[in-house]
């Protein structure tokens, strides 16, 4: 026997199921102004790698700005959404990509400079991380993206997942990538301290108080607080993998290796491989002789 519903029953059985579960519409909604945010901000241009003046980068650069806060606010408008930690992961990740194009400007423009905005883009970010996915398993992807910031938002960040991640893993990735963050300031701070007017310019970037906390620990004490991190990252996390290959231990052994090896000052390594011609030679051949190494690949 069949039994047909009347049509305003229907519609009440489909409205009810919607309303069941109200993130449906917006997870739709959230997927396409992510989609089309990332898509304009794609097509800015020209872009830094494609202008042609100071002004054209500088102009490139500040544009990011408003894509910045525009992955933060959505990731705020729906906290409660899987993909709202892949749009902070995106945010972070333009934030690195602005701080590194301004400092890449400093070598390429001669006379106008970008400047990054000064709103609350990082501290929401930051905190809406903290509120809403600090006890996810998947924070670890944007916890190793801040290695490549220079933000003192990142710091604090980093220092609180360490603390209080229930997951080994993700602990394990803040640990690293917080030594690698600091330890990427440590080289900036030696460099830029040759050139004042860069150090002025990384003292603008980073806000006097960051810089001056920075400057107070001094290069052996940030080298001392890097090595505790990266022998921390071997010893309590090193069969952690990390999200490009291989593991934190390992990689930590490299970091080590390299400050302690390879690092501005020390003496170099020696090489044993084979000229142009076939000819085998070592780097010591050359002692205190000038020698340019050139190092190169193809992709």
């Amino acid at each position: 026997m069949r039994f047909t519903l009347p049509l305003l029953a229907v519609l009440s059985i489909a409205g009810a199921a919607r309303s069941a579960d109200p993130r449906a519409d917006e997870t739709g909604t959230l997927a396409q102004e992510y989609q089309k945010a990332l898509k304009e901000s794609g097509q800015v241009r020209p872009n830094f790698r494609e202008a042609k003046t100071d002004e054209e980068r500088k102009k490139s650069v500040e544009a990011t700005d408003q894509f910045v806060r525009r992955f933060v606010k959505l990731a705020e408008k729906y906290p409660n959404d899987p993909l709202a930690l892949e749009i902070l992961t995106q945010a972070v990740r333009s934030m690195n990509s602005q701080d590194s194009a301004v400092q890449m400007s400093w070598q390429t423009n001669e006379t106008a400079f970008p400047i990054r905005g000064k709103d609350d883009s990082t501290e929401l970010a930051m905190a809406l991380l903290v509120r809403d996915h600090l006890r996810s398993e998947k924070l670890g992807v944007v916890c190793e993206r801040m290695r490549y910031g220079t933000r003192k938002e990142y710091e604090t960040f980093l220092h609180k997942v360490m603390k209080e991640s229930p997951h080994k893993d993700v602990r394990g990735l803040a640990c690293l990538s917080l030594a690698q963050f600091l330890y990427a300031h440590v080289v900036k701070l030696d460099l830029y301290a040759e050139r004042p007017e860069l150090l002025e310019r990384y003292e603008a970037l980073l806000g006097k108080e960051y810089f001056d906390s920075l400057r107070r620990k001094g290069h052996h004490g940030l080298t001392k607080e890097v090595e505790a991190l990266l022998e921390q990252a071997g010893s309590k996390y090193g069969e952690v993998k990390l999200p490009f290959g291989g593991t934190v231990g390992e990689q930590a052994k490299i970091e080590l290796f390299e400050m302690h090896h390879l690092a501005v000052g020390k003496e170099a390594e020696d090489i044993e491989a084979k000229d142009q011609d076939g000819k085998p030679f070592k780097l010591s051949d050359y002692r205190r002789k000038v020698v340019l190494l050139y190092f190169w690949s193809e992709y």
